[in-house]
């Protein structure tokens, strides 16, 4: 099960990366601020590859690039001004993924535990 819900936040953080790699070539690199703005639509499914290496760091990382892309896309306004972090298709796209990746991780410590009782 937990494999299932890894797939799907892979696909989802994938596609993420992908559209943002698209957005990114209107964006530019022009100011340090356009710069935060291409690394938050871009750095995803690179977060999310950290798996391979380590799944709870992967996880904090995925929720703190979440709470960093919020505080990014507040920040790009004329004025600075706080907005809902689920605000459009991409802000709730990451949620998403980040559910079912943390959703996955849970399932996947469960599994283990039930196996090592098994035993």
């Amino acid at each position: 099960m937990s494999r299932v819900f890894y797939l799907l936040a892979a696909a989802i953080f994938l596609g993420l990366s992908l559209f943002g790699c698209f957005a990114v070539l209107g964006v530019g690199f022009d100011t340090l601020q356009a710069a935060l703005l291409d690394l938050s639509l871009t750095m995803a499914f690179p977060i999310f590859l950290i798996v391979i290496w380590h799944r709870r760091m992967a996880l904090l990382l995925s929720w703190t690039f979440f709470v960093a892309q919020w505080i990014d896309l507040c920040s790009v306004g004329v004025p600075p001004k706080l907005i809902s972090p689920l605000s459009g298709w991409h802000d709730v796209s990451l949620f998403l993924a980040n559910i079912l990746f943390t959703v996955a991780v849970v399932c996947d410590k469960t599994q283990k535990r039930t196996r090592l009782l098994n035993v």
